[in-house]
């Protein structure tokens, strides 16, 4: 079996832009209702993909008794206590947990920001290193890589381990410096590791669904960016859905009408932009 699966890192240097609810609603897209295999690597400490899909599998309990202590991905990024041991790479079964036939996921954990304080140039490379050794472009379609929205090893170690990024943003004010800020880091790690690195592209999130005047010209004004307009935006957004922040069905887009038309959308334009 040759899927040839692409990774994909879904990124912003601004918090608070729907990275990760995007990235959790267009993965569960594509596993049910593409039927695509999609792997999940959580490598924000916050971890709220993890919770998300732990809350969605009724395994918040096991998640915290068991998964946690060992079973994430912490577990990649660990090294030797001694100076002359080898690094040694964990089994998939030591980390990869089957939510179901399509969807997978490596969880993260808050104690992953004691890795970060880890400098070597080959802890920044162990998320591609485990995904080449384990094969598992052939296992998976996607492999979906939710980002801490700051620069760090882990920030540095999805985008090496990745064929394309993505970037959600919120129409505000700040999210052009956001992309600023991204965009160095892109360029420091294509010029330090000579990536192959592209960008799908930028896409809007949370949208409401009568702009005000105000958001217009804050969307025109991004728009207008040079920086903006190299590395385009979708066509496709999604819009601001309550439900999604305070629902009771938790936060997956397919899980209100509102929001599950918009995921479609976004989906087909994101393979579009893969195949082309």
């Amino acid at each position: 079996m040759d899927k040839n699966g692409k990774v994909v890192s879904f990124i912003n240097m601004k918090g608070g832009v729907g990275k990760t609810t995007l990235c959790l609603g267009m993965g569960e897209f594509l596993a049910h209702s593409r039927n695509k295999k999609v792997l999940y690597i959580d490598l924000d400490p916050q971890f709220n993909l993890t919770q998300s899909v732990m809350n969605e599998y009724d395994l918040e309990e096991e998640y915290m008794a068991n998964y946690s202590k060992s079973n994430t991905v912490k577990k990649i990024f660990e090294t030797p206590t001694i100076i002359s041991e080898k690094p040694k790479l964990p089994e998939i079964n030591d980390v990869i947990l089957d939510m179901d036939d399509n969807i997978s996921i490596i969880a993260g954990t808050i104690n992953l920001i004691y890795e970060d304080n880890n400098k070597s140039n080959s802890a920044s490379k162990r998320i591609k290193k485990f995904i080449d050794d384990k094969s598992l472009r052939d296992t998976y379609d996607f492999i979906f890589i939710d980002c801490p929205p700051t620069i760090s090893l882990f920030t540095d170690s999805a985008l090496i381990a990745s064929d394309y990024y993505l970037i959600p943003v919120k129409v505000d004010r700040y999210s052009i410096l956001g992309i600023k800020l991204l965009n160095q880091v892109v360029e420091r790690l294509m010029f330090e590791e000579m990536l192959n690195l592209k960008c799908l592209g930028i896409v809007y999130t949370g949208i409401e669904s009568n702009q005000t005047d105000k958001t217009k010209k804050i969307m025109k004004t991004l728009e207008d960016s040079e920086m903006v307009r190299s590395v385009g935006i979708f066509k496709s957004y999604t819009h601001f859905v309550r439900d999604l922040t305070v629902g009771l069905q938790g936060n997956i887009s397919s899980k209100y009408i509102a929001s599950k038309q918009d995921m479609e959308d976004v989906c087909n334009e994101f393979v579009r932009r893969i195949n082309n």
